[in-house]
């Protein structure tokens, strides 16, 4: 059989060999390092990634605010059952507008059910939903599908204990939280072998970040000052 004929199945993410590139469309990182460690130089676009943590919130937000912030377009965002009520301000720091962001709460019998039917939905861009009661092979593998044909991107937050559990998500990631950022691991993606770990430090500029309306203000000032 001609390798050419199974491309389309290496650039979905459904096979892969050791070295073989991808096609597929990423979104960028929002960390150049990280950038490297993926064969397309960045977080696959249509495709279901689990991250597994022990830390719930801290490293998979800044994953997910550091890619949405470097690619924005006339899409949704949304949340899942995040541990912690996100921040409007936060949101605004990172120049996303909140009026495109969704916050849900869904019982965990109806989680996976509900992350397929947004992730088959084109207005939708990007996800991340946390996992509590563990996902089947199999609705994962509905999760992964939905992905493709919504062209949705969904972190999944899971335990740090399905690390050894197989999976069909194509790209699984590690993270454990250290004292000046996290670490990350690359265990598994389309294209390549995994990669070693990579530390990244704490992102707290928009901490020094100007509050939105003073910014607004400041940008008025200066254009009135040109007259």
């Amino acid at each position: 059989m001609k390798t050419n004929i199974l491309r389309p199945l290496f650039d979905a993410g459904k096979l892969w060999q050791g070295s073989t590139k991808t096609a597929i469309e990423v979104t960028d990182t929002g960390f150049p390092e990280l950038n490297q460690h993926f064969s397309g130089h960045g977080w696959p676009a249509h495709m279901l990634i689990e991250i597994l943590t022990d830390d719930l919130l801290s490293a998979p937000m800044q994953c997910a605010f550091a890619t949405w912030t470097k690619q924005q377009d006339a899409r949704w965002i949304a949340l899942a059952n995040p541990p912690l009520s996100p921040c409007t301000e936060r949101f605004m720091q990172e120049g996303i507008d909140p009026q495109k962001v969704d916050v849900l709460n869904v019982p965990d019998d109806q989680l996976a059910w509900c992350l397929e039917q947004l992730a088959n939905t084109q207005s939708m861009r990007s996800l991340i939903a946390w996992e509590n009661e563990p996902f089947t092979s199999t609705q994962l593998r509905r999760l992964q599908l939905a992905c493709q044909r919504g062209h949705t991107q969904l972190f999944l937050v899971r335990s740090l204990k399905h690390q050894i559990q197989a999976s069909p998500a194509p790209v699984r990631v590690t993270m454990q939280s250290l004292s000046n950022g996290f670490e990350i691991t690359v265990f598994k993606q389309p294209g390549t072998n995994a990669r070693p770990p990579l530390v990244i430090p704490s992102e707290l500029h928009w901490i020094t970040k100007a509050h939105p309306t003073r910014r607004k203000t400041s940008i008025l000032q200066e254009t009135a000052g040109l007259h």
